[in-house]
């Protein structure tokens, strides 16, 4: 543990390794990129607290990305998050998780589902599931863990009894207000459990107002620019529509011009035509009237001399 204190491995918990005074004493965070929780040490940022791993990962490659499959933003090299890649790599490619939707489901087999109600679960939601049904007093352990629990607590049995007078010899030395010191965290101990329960009780419930909130913004953001995409393929398209129909009024104004230049240049040659027409109409029925009227003085002389 933090203490500096050695206990034996079955003493010590998490990826941490902490034992268990170490554990009530210290405060739960949950991790700014990955998400999982983890106990919070005077080590971390606290502003921006990022579990060991996440924490090496962001000394070595700078900000992360999001991850295509489980959302988080844990990618630091590549598009998926080590958590994705490491399943991968034993389960496959992952499916649609039935609690948060993403695509972060990685099939574990029937046995991992049936701790989970045989619900399709993804890891933060595995874990979000087996803290409720802790919180509500539901869950259920197999057979197998709990003669693989009753095993390990015979096998600790001895070592409990020697480290209890380890204990035993070392609480003589502690202080009269009862409160044991972190040589690395500075937290107090059995005086503050009641409190640090408390506290992670409550840094849960907003840790995961907080995830669903960001969900809901990250579901948002999706529909935003699903939205703008379909606005600039409208807005594309009406411009094509404007474009084309403006050329095919230009066009047909181009040849109704045409044609009505043609149209015009019928009506003057006609006229032109109907002009010399009636020239000619007028020319010959001149001749006609002189041709008669001579013909008529022809007869009329003709019938005087007889």
């Amino acid at each position: 543990g933090i203490c500096n204190i050695k206990h034996s491995s079955a003493e010590l918990s998490g990826p941490q390794s902490l034992c268990k005074e170490c554990r009530r004493s210290l405060v739960m965070a949950q991790c700014a990129f990955c998400q999982i929780d983890f106990f919070l040490t005077n080590d971390c940022n606290k502003s921006k607290p990022a579990c060991k791993k996440c924490s090496d990962y962001f000394n070595k490659f700078g900000d992360p990305k999001t991850c295509d499959w489980c959302r988080n933003p844990s990618a630091f090299k590549g598009s998926k998050c080590f958590q994705c890649k490491s399943q991968e790599e034993k389960y496959g490619k992952p499916s649609r998780c039935e609690g948060c939707k993403n695509t972060a489901y990685f099939d574990k087999g029937i046995e991992a589902r049936k701790k989970v109600d045989n619900k399709c679960l993804c890891l933060l939601c595995t874990l979000k599931y087996k803290k409720e049904l802790h919180r509500s007093g539901k869950f259920k352990r197999s057979s197998a863990e709990i003669v693989g629990g009753e095993k390990s607590r015979k096998t600790r049995h001895g070592a409990d009894a020697s480290s209890s007078a380890n204990r035993h010899s070392r609480t003589k030395q502690i202080p009269a207000d009862n409160s044991v010191q972190c040589d690395l965290c500075g937290h107090g101990g059995l005086d503050k459990a009641d409190n640090t329960m408390e506290a992670i009780v409550l840094t849960t419930q907003l840790k995961e107002e907080i995830a669903q909130l960001k969900r809901q913004l990250d579901t948002r953001d999706r529909s935003l620019i699903e939205k703008g995409k379909q606005f600039n393929e409208l807005r594309t398209e009406k411009w094509e529509v404007e474009k084309d129909m403006k050329k095919r009024l230009q066009d047909q104004q181009l040849e109704y011009e045409k044609r009505l230049e043609h149209m015009e240049n019928i009506i003057r040659e006609t006229k032109a035509q109907n002009g010399k027409l009636s020239k000619m109409l007028k020319a010959n029925s001149r001749k006609s009237v002189s041709t008669v009227s001579a013909s008529n003085l022809l007869m009329d002389t003709a019938a005087d001399s007889s």
